[in-house]
């Protein structure tokens, strides 16, 4: 009788979790045990370091992650509360540790691992942006595993956005130069533009290609645009009306019909096309790269690397990264500003 009553437990448990899980569907925060890497940060990998470690559905079929069979599990926290959406609400790392507030972004993941925000209870940053000077400077080491793109989002099946758009024309816009899409080739509309929150991948990336494509000068930003939204939150084009936002594709085509992308590389005024391709990393203190746990997940020869976790990287929206023996640069440990600019995937 325990035999069979354990057995019908059993089935009921794998049926909700068939009929109910996907790679973007929301689960509850998870609860570490001693022996779980657990990281934080990045909007951008979320879903897809979800996939790794817990499974993702395939059609009808659910493929197991990672943890199913790990001694030390990952234990990854959302940007924001995967129930709520609320941001910055706080969380509990591991048992008996004192609760903070949620990191939200690439940037404030990398800030718990060193300096006076250093926190022991966190041992990878999810980022979506490469290591700045002060991160390369307290020695923290990313490792690539996938290639994302950022592109100029607007509402899907837009008729105010022009089809095409220039990186000069974004530069303009971000900029309070052009405020109406008739400007660009679109409709007589106001421009409403977003940028992610402060301490986004997403949000400095972008800034970054506009600063490169203003001869090296960071723009200055202007007054019209709106500074605070979620990056990936694709209901903003219901909040905002004929808005334009930096967004990961790959994210934004995990919601289908949500957003349409403007294609920068064609734009009538014959304008230097936007290359808006970037490595994303799973970031550790360089003091714990010889640790068991750094070797099994984030290097070459790690499961982030390895073709098991191809699918549920593709899950979540991004495109795995290729080994060094198929002439990519997954895995490798890069402890400089330079990001990742070989994007071969496998």
């Amino acid at each position: 009788m325990k035999n069979v009553k354990l057995s019908v437990a059993a089935v009921a448990a794998i049926a909700a979790v068939l009929a109910g899980l996907t790679a973007t569907s929301a689960s509850a925060d998870p609860t570490p045990q001693t022996k779980d890497v657990v990281g934080v940060g990045s909007d951008t990998t979320q879903i897809a370091l979800n996939a790794i470690a817990d499974g993702y559905k395939s059609g009808s079929i659910f493929k197991p992650g990672y943890n199913a069979g790990a001694a030390s599990r990952i234990s990854s926290f959302d940007a924001v509360n995967p129930l709520t959406k609320a941001a910055g609400d706080m969380i509990s790392l591991r048992v008996n540790t004192t609760p903070i507030a949620r990191p939200n972004g690439s940037g404030a993941g990398k800030g718990l691992l060193y300096g006076s925000s250093n926190n022991t209870a966190v041992n990878f940053a999810r980022s979506s942006s490469a290591l700045n000077s002060a991160e390369s400077a307290a020695g923290l080491v990313a490792y690539p595993f996938a290639v994302d793109e950022v592109v100029a989002g607007v509402k899907g099946g837009s008729s105010y956005a022009p089809t095409a758009l220039s990186v000069q024309q974004l530069v303009g816009i971000y900029t309070g130069a052009i405020t109406n899409w008739n400007q660009v080739g679109g409709a007589n509309a106001p421009i409403t533009a977003l940028l992610p929150q402060s301490g986004s991948g997403t949000r400095s990336f972008f800034l970054t290609q506009l600063q490169n494509a203003n001869g090296g000068v960071a723009i200055t930003i202007g007054s019209n645009v709106i500074q605070t939204v979620e990056e990936h939150d694709t209901t903003v084009f219901t909040t905002y009306s004929n808005a334009v936002v930096p967004i990961s594709a790959g994210r934004a085509n995990l919601v289908p019909g949500s957003t349409s992308f403007t294609s920068t590389g064609t734009a009538s005024d014959g304008n230097t096309a936007f290359d808006a391709k970037r490595g994303v990393y799973n970031v550790v203190r360089g003091t714990d790269v010889n640790k068991t746990w750094v070797g099994a997940l984030f290097t070459e020869s790690g499961y982030l690397c390895s073709s098991a976790a191809a699918p549920a990287i593709t899950a979540g929206g991004l495109k795995q990264l290729a080994t060094s023996a198929n002439g990519g640069v997954c895995g490798q440990p890069l402890t400089g500003t330079a990001g990742v600019t070989n994007f071969t995937t496998n």
